[in-house]
């Protein structure tokens, strides 16, 4: 890695280690442990030497990270000093006082430093990471479903990369003929929401009505749910029982001419070593009836109001979600990808990660699944019904009328 290169251009004047100031700020840092907090470490590593600030790192598992950010904020033991936040968390924690406001922050210059570019942010993270017009976290991490295709069957076929409803119909129900199909998600259970969401905002729809009340009987979602319902019966045999691994695999291994899967997991698609199809890929944004759009499944830095350092905590924010720091995140892990625009179209980033100028394109109308503290039971409401339609081809104005009535009166 290559950290002599993050040191020298960093947006916080960098010096060499003999140079670095002492400090006797200790910051911790909490998120969740994997590959991508193991890389992160090696950041931490260069911004202490940097800097001469200790910093803690609470690593742990994602299914225990809210439970011990919650009791911790909610007890202001000022245990932690920055915390990874998803888009899900975020109107919880500021609902209950748990976040520092932000908005100062990011316009002062000598916390950010001069290059640190906040214009250069994607309008759809800053928007996840704020309420009432104050910013409670600053966007570092995306992921996003996109229609992946190979391109030489495609071109084979005499198909374009499909953009809109009637195209992917028109190439899914080509490939079923041929005998394969479209290998999609539709398993019971998130992904199959995270579709529907994504489709309706690309048909200028959305789940609630102006007013914030449930909207699922408006003529734009049925209509969704249906174009749901026409591409599964192009679906490669069995899909409407995956999830996004086995869509993966189906378009790794060549057995999928075109998929719909989540880019956490594109890196395995590009490996010549693990795939069949490697370098000859093709991405676009999920199809869409009036504009494209994608999904903000998103990780932001927040730090909490009880923070004993918190512009030093921002500071450390600022250096991780600079250009150049999450360059060299993108570089070790081509998955991963920032709320930067400058880095959608980055020529050494876009050589590992050619889906990244499609997540650009999908991103600049990004929206989330319902986030409402009664969203659970929509989701997994709509999961259910949404299931029915494609595994057993159950009405959709008949099964979304149903969710709205049970569930109306928890979104009023």
């Amino acid at each position: 890695m290559a950290l002599t290169v993050l040191s020298a251009c960093s947006s916080t004047p960098s010096e060499t280690p003999e140079e670095a100031p002492q400090s006797d700020v200790t910051l911790t840092v909490s998120r969740w442990a994997g590959p991508q907090a193991d890389a992160q470490q090696q950041l931490l590593d260069q911004y202490s030497e940097e800097t001469g600030v200790t910093i803690r790192f609470d690593a742990i598992d994602f299914g225990q990270l809210k439970q011990k950010q919650t009791l911790n904020m909610s007890t202001a033991t000022g245990e932690y000093d920055l915390i990874y936040v998803p888009e899900a968390w975020v109107g919880e924690y500021t609902e209950a006082g748990f976040l520092t406001d932000l908005t100062g922050f990011v316009a002062d210059e000598d916390l950010t430093g001069a290059d640190w570019n906040y214009g250069d942010f994607n309008q759809g993270g800053l928007d996840v990471y704020s309420r009432d017009g104050s910013l409670f976290a600053l966007p570092y991490f995306v992921q996003t479903p996109l229609v992946v295709f190979d391109e030489v069957a495609l071109e084979a076929a005499g198909f374009d990369a499909p953009a809109t409803w009637d195209e992917i119909l028109e190439v899914a129900k080509h490939f079923k003929e041929e005998g394969t199909g479209i290998a999609l998600p539709f398993r019971q259970g998130s992904a199959i929401v995270n579709i529907m969401a994504v489709l309706l905002a690309g048909n200028d729809a959305d789940f609630f009505d102006s007013n914030g009340a449930l909207d699922l009987t408006n003529p734009k979602v049925v209509e969704t749910v249906a174009f749901i319902e026409e591409l599964s019966l192009y679906g490669l045999a069995g899909s409407n029982g995956w999830h996004w691994d086995e869509t993966t695999k189906a378009i790794q291994f060549g057995q999928a001419p075109i998929g719909i899967t989540t880019s956490g997991l594109f890196t395995a698609l590009e490996d010549p070593a693990e795939s069949n199809v490697a370098g000859q890929l093709g991405y676009a944004p999920i199809p869409f009836a009036e504009e494209p759009a994608g999904l903000l499944q998103a990780w932001g830095w927040a730090v909490p109001a009880d923070s004993e350092n918190p512009e030093e905590a921002f500071k450390l924010g600022a250096w991780l979600t600079s250009q150049v720091a999450l360059k060299e995140m993108g570089t070790i892990d081509p998955s991963f990808i920032s709320f930067r625009e400058s880095l959608y179209t980055d020529a050494d980033l876009t050589a590992n990660a050619p889906w990244l100028p499609t997540v650009q394109e999908a991103l600049a109308k990004g929206v989330t699944v319902p986030l409402q503290p009664n969203a659970p039971a929509l989701i997994d409401a709509l999961s259910v019904a949404l299931s029915g339609v494609v595994t057993n081809g159950d009405d959709p104005g008949a099964v979304l009328q149903g969710v709205q009535d049970t569930l109306a009166s928890q979104f009023e």
